[in-house]
């Protein structure tokens, strides 16, 4: 039996937990948030998520690779399959709500991400899969659609990470307090970091670099988490007053 299979499945369940844990945190603001930013504060709750459910579908299938269940392994895959997908769909609301601050314009552009997303996934029992090819570190799957994957590339990571790109270029040049600079560019730069380790996840054919991947998106969480409960150190330097009050306060 491949031991590695059983460390892949370790660092899946270390990001389900994580991520479950930042969400849960972000949850408890809600009550302090200023209500404008309550839909972009969701989003990111949603998104976090949608990324340790995934990752806990992904854990539990390497185990079922470890064990040698096959046919488990690919019901779970096609289980994580529909997180996989609408990973974009809240961070497409997170973004357009920075930066329009309309609601409907949001729910119109998320509503797109999730059509390249239903449509990725019919492409994908369309077409079929083709695996597992389970190696001593992972266990991978390949599409049999050349389509299916220019929408996994295009629609669901390259435009939204675009996006993100675009609006943390408009953060550092607009003129706001060091704090919300700082939130949101750490929490874009995060987002960016976990959804490209995703990609490379969803796309490699070896075990060691999806393994690699993914310890790397549990970093991305860990700085995701940072961003919004950085260390004491931190919150000095950005400004004396960066601890919350009892008030309201604006998440972005």
């Amino acid at each position: 039996m491949n031991s590695g299979l059983l460390m892949n499945s370790l660092v899946c369940i270390a990001i389900t937990f994580s991520t479950a844990a930042f969400a849960y945190s972000l949850h408890k603001k809600r009550d302090t948030q200023n209500i404008k930013s309550l839909p972009s504060l969701e989003a990111l709750i949603w998104f976090w998520a949608l990324i340790g459910t995934y990752y806990f579908f992904e854990g539990v299938r390497m185990v079922s690779s470890y064990v040698g269940s096959l046919n488990q392994d690919v019901y779970l895959f096609d289980l994580a399959s529909i997180p996989f997908v609408l990973i974009s769909v809240p961070l497409a609301y997170f973004i357009i709500y920075i930066i329009s601050g309309s609601k409907r314009t949001s729910l119109g552009v998320s509503l797109v991400f999730a059509l390249f997303g239903a449509a990725y996934m019919a492409l994908m029992y369309l077409s079929g899969i083709t695996g597992p090819q389970i190696s001593y570190w992972g266990s991978i799957y390949s599409i049999n659609s050349n389509f299916a994957l220019l929408i996994h590339l295009s629609g669901l990571y390259i435009v939204p990470t675009g996006m993100i790109l675009g609006l943390m270029v408009l953060i550092l040049f607009e003129r706001v307090t060091k704090v919300k600079k700082y939130k949101v560019a750490m929490s874009l730069f995060s987002i960016s970091f976990v959804s490209d380790f995703i990609l490379l996840n969803s796309i490699v054919g070896t075990g060691e670099m999806q393994m690699a991947s993914r310890i790397f998106v549990f970093i991305g969480t860990v700085l995701g988490f940072l961003a919004f409960f950085p260390p004491e150190s931190l919150k000095a330097t950005l400004t004396p007053h960066f601890i919350p009050y009892a008030g309201e306060e604006e998440a972005f």
